[in-house]
């Protein structure tokens, strides 16, 4: 394997001699990055599918999967400490298996299936903050708008847009964005979570039935909503067999893959061949997450009720999947939001608003991540000629806006599907599963490096400590490999159907394949096109690419 060194002929394999990406990140900024991509909101969230496996623990599911998720973190780090490039696990990929290898699982991985996080996006924050803030207003017209086709397609273009401006202002503008929202939101997290803390199980109850009168014109809805969606819920986070815990680790992936969301990103982040310190921001970011859903589990455990708190998400996931009527649960099947719930415990609109909108920013400081991202991976093939060369454009401040152009266009499309195909709902956990598969390959190339890539492996600063005779952290990447290979294997094999995508799912199968044709007729069409040139696109993939 060559490296950039003294190669005189490299500078004409990449698309100029320089990336022109600026390292506008500290390692504190890449430690926001990975609280922001691991949410607290898209763990609670992701909650609501817990309800599909009622038999399985949250807590212990929880725990597992957080152990597991720090191998990726090692794996990550070690890859980014050995080649810290744009592009993440397509670049590494690339270098350590094959150009074409890299570029379908970094294309479906980073680009294509991004599209669809777009609409997810969208449905978690106008169900968690807008509609709640909607329905204290008194505007339930608007809030009732939000939930039909026009309102979920109008609510991703927002999303859209707003994505978008955040890449398009710069990394560092960004950063700056994500600090002030982060205070401001945990600041409100703070402040609800006192409310739950001092706030008794019976006081709960009245507050929450004289909020749901006044807002729906429900009596003893807390009673109510047990009655309507409790049946087979589970009375303790802890409770559930060994089986049916790990049945809901891949469902508790949707929330926890994410601590190396930043990965792709980190040609541009200072100090990144510090292998600790990139251990330190994406550990650190995961287990910050972890700890305040925990936290916010066992105020909801002593405050709510852990029965109730299920029903609720059984209640909105019923009426969603058809399979309880929505005249039989609160609001005709709107989400009980835990922050609104939180914020009803203060008989003041005002104040109930002011919290709802200030912890919404731990959601609204995530959403440039949808693109941020991507756009690297995009550029990075781009600066490999895979795509265009013009795709590798970048403004003078670093931002490669002809990538970020190729996510936000198909994102409407992807978003127009979502909101008026009711179908196309059905494959959000295909968001998760792509990219999981190429976090695998990821962990297989990070287990092979040191004899597929033997030169950076050896001329890089990772540990090279052995057990038996093997890295020791290449053993770390079997592990993990093992444990995302145990997800996609429960993702597609699902007699069941209950994470609803695998191969029962025909819509779901077929969404995939097109995604992995076309990322393969992408490059087969480049290779040809290359040649013709006088290029071979692996001659590019045994280089590093400049910074």
């Amino acid at each position: 394997m060559a490296t950039n060194a003294g190669a005189p002929q490299e500078q004409t394999l990449f698309v100029r001699k320089a990336s022109g990406l600026v390292k506008g990140w500290s390692t504190t900024d890449g430690f926001r990055y990975s609280f922001f991509s691991t949410n607290i909101f898209l763990g609670i969230w992701g909650f609501l599918y817990a309800v599909f496996i009622p038999g399985g623990s949250v807590f212990w599911s929880i725990i597992i999967t957080t152990a597991f998720v720090l191998l990726e973190v090692v794996v990550y780090a070690g890859l980014i400490s050995a080649m810290p490039r744009a592009g993440g696990d397509y670049v590494w990929q690339s270098r350590i298996f094959h150009s074409s290898v890299g570029f379908v699982f970094g294309a479906t991985g980073w680009w294509f299936i991004l599209w669809l996080w777009i609409p997810i996006y969208a449905a978690l924050c106008v169900n968690s903050f807008i509609k709640p803030i909607f329905r204290i207003l008194g505007w339930s017209g608007a809030a009732d708008w939000l939930g039909t086709h026009n309102g979920i397609f109008v609510a991703s273009l927002a999303t859209i847009a707003l994505a978008t401006y955040l890449v398009a202002v710069g990394m560092k503008t960004y950063a700056k964005f994500q600090k002030w929202a982060l205070w401001i939101g945990l600041a409100g997290c703070a402040v609800a979570a006192i409310l739950l803390l001092v706030t008794s199980k019976a006081s709960f109850i009245t507050n929450f039935n004289r909020e749901a009168l006044h807002l729906y014109g429900t009596k003893d809805a807390y009673q109510a909503t047990i009655k309507a969606a409790g049946d087979g819920m589970p009375s303790s986070m802890f409770a559930g067999t060994l089986k049916d815990t790990f049945k809901l680790i891949p469902i508790m992936a949707f929330w926890l893959l994410w601590p190396v969301w930043g990965a792709t990103l980190y040609g541009e982040v200072r100090g990144a061949k510090d292998f600790r310190k990139n251990i330190y921001q994406m550990a650190g970011g995961l287990l910050a997450a972890v700890v305040i859903v925990i936290a916010f589990l066992f105020l909801v455990t002593k405050t709510m009720g852990w029965t109730f708190f299920e029903a609720s998400a059984n209640g909105y996931m019923g009426v969603l999947y058809a399979y309880i009527e929505p005249a039989k649960v609160l609001g005709g099947g709107d989400y009980l939001s835990p922050t609104a719930m939180a914020a009803w415990m203060v008989n003041n609109a005002a104040f109930q608003v002011i919290l709802i909108a200030s912890i919404s920013l731990i959601v609204f400081g995530w959403w440039g991540t949808v693109f941020l991202s991507s756009t690297r991976m995009i550029f990075a093939s781009a600066f490999d000629r895979i795509l265009p060369e013009g795709v590798a454009k970048v403004t003078s401040g670093g931002v490669p806006y002809v990538a970020l152009l190729l996510m936000a266009i198909p994102s409407i499309i992807v978003s127009a599907f979502y909101a008026y195909s009711p179908s196309f709902v059905q494959l959000t956990y295909d968001a998760t599963l792509v990219i999981a598969a190429m976090f695998f390959v990821t962990g297989l190339a990070f287990m092979v490096m040191p004899w597929r890539a033997k030169a950076i492996w050896d001329n890089s600063a990772l540990p090279k400590g052995k057990i038996l005779g093997i890295p020791w952290l290449c053993l770390v990447a079997l592990i993990y490999a093992i444990f995302m290979g145990f997800n996609l294997f429960l993702w597609i094999y699902d007699k069941t159907n209950v994470y609803g995508v695998g191969y029962k799912n025909k819509n779901s199968m077929i969404f995939m394949g097109i995604l992995y044709v076309a990322a393969i007729a992408i490059w087969v069409i480049a290779y040809f096109v290359r040649k013709g040139q006088g290029m071979q696109l692996e001659a590019v993939a045994k280089e590093i690419p400049v910074e």
